[in-house]
């Protein structure tokens, strides 16, 4: 019953006000800034800009393209949490699980992310603990390397194509005195080293872990912990036992989906800028928000709230400008963010009546 205490609805409110307002207050200050009509050359106001905008079939074309990002992002989700969770859930469960997990994802700081949660969904959803904990790590560890893998080549093509990698800021923008990209790099670095730690830890050497785990709780610092650390290092070493054992094919197809849906949800954004601009330099794009995205996992505001809708247009401005950002920005933030939000609130529902049952009637 402690478990299942997380999806009452009390505990969600403040940070769903939180995360609406902080997004809807920066919007509505974008929305009231002077830009120049890139037609005409004249200054408007950017919302009276946004209104006067021609539909072209150019647009048709990349909403069409932003719809299929949106459902190819979630098909992948599904599919790998299908594999990764060893084939458990069926096709219901894996999809109304993993909107569970982007609600979770959305009203919890991006810096502390939705994982947490996540086992606990699986777990309730019929899923043996060493089993969730297997599943979370596994898909951790696989989203990890492919932002590992990405930025070189990601990047590497952003250079040929003419545009920097990096925005250019003031040297103390925000009161932070060391450039973004030596930000990034500092960061891009401490997400190698975690998922060689992860790595290391849950599949090379798992009992040695497991070891040190319990030599760090018997000290004085630590001691009053003890219980608790025991815990976590043996379901550590139970969701090791179930990672080991994993078939080869077990990787593969939890990769491939991986690239899928991750490439499906940076490409989004390409989608909606194309619906409101001619042509645009894809790889740059697309390099900016691999920059971004490390920038928004240390926001404290759920879902990055406000800093995402802050941001883009700092990452973005000396490639697209100003003039549409405000409906540029809308549209991701409702494909990516406040969709989430939605199918979250509507699947919670079902899912708590049907786990509830699964709870009265093991099988």
């Amino acid at each position: 019953m402690k478990q299942a205490s997380i999806f009452k609805w009390q505990q969600w409110i403040l940070p769903i006000f939180i995360g609406i307002g902080a997004a809807t207050a920066v919007i509505w200050f974008m929305a009231q800034r002077t830009v120049i009509d890139p037609d005409t050359g004249a200054e408007m106001n950017s919302l009276d800009l946004l209104f006067s905008f021609e539909w072209t079939r150019r647009s048709t074309w990349a909403m069409m393209g932003l719809i299929a990002c949106v459902v190819l992002r979630d098909l992948g989700y599904i599919h790998r949490l299908k594999t990764l969770s060893f084939q458990s859930f069926t096709w219901r469960q894996a999809t109304q699980n993993i909107f569970l997990w982007e609600l979770a994802s959305a009203l919890t700081p991006s810096v502390v992310g939705g994982s947490a949660i996540a086992v606990v969904i699986l777990k309730r959803d019929g899923l043996r603990w060493g089993k969730s904990l297997a599943t979370v790590f596994a898909t951790a560890l696989l989203d990890e390397a492919f932002y590992l893998i990405l930025v070189p080549i990601v990047f590497g093509i952003s250079a040929v194509s003419g545009h920097p990698v990096f925005p250019e800021w003031p040297p103390d923008f925000a009161g932070i005195s060391m450039g973004v990209s030596t930000i990034f790099w500092i960061a891009y670095s401490v997400i190698a080293g975690f998922t060689t730690l992860m790595l290391f830890g849950l599949i090379i050497r798992p009992k040695t872990t497991n070891k040190f785990i319990l030599r760090a709780s018997e000290t004085w610092a630590l001691r009053r912990w003890k219980d608790r650390m025991k815990n976590w290092a043996s379901d550590l070493l139970e969701a090791s036992v179930n990672i080991r054992k994993a078939p080869r094919n077990y990787w593969i197809k939890g990769f491939g989906a991986t690239c899928v849906s991750w490439t499906a949800r940076f490409l989004t954004l390409n989608m909606v800028l194309l619906i409101f601009y001619p042509s645009l330099s894809h790889a740059a794009v697309f390099a900016r928000q691999l920059v971004l995205w490390v920038v928004l996992t240390i926001s404290p505001s759920p879902g990055s709230s406000g800093a995402a809708e802050f941001g883009l247009p700092l990452f973005l401005s000396d490639i697209t400008g100003l003039a549409y950002i405000t409906g540029v920005v809308i549209l991701w933030r409702m494909a990516t963010y406040f969709l989430y939000l939605v199918l979250g609130a509507l699947v919670l529902p079902q899912w708590l009546v049907r786990t509830n049952s699964r709870k009265k009637n093991p099988s």
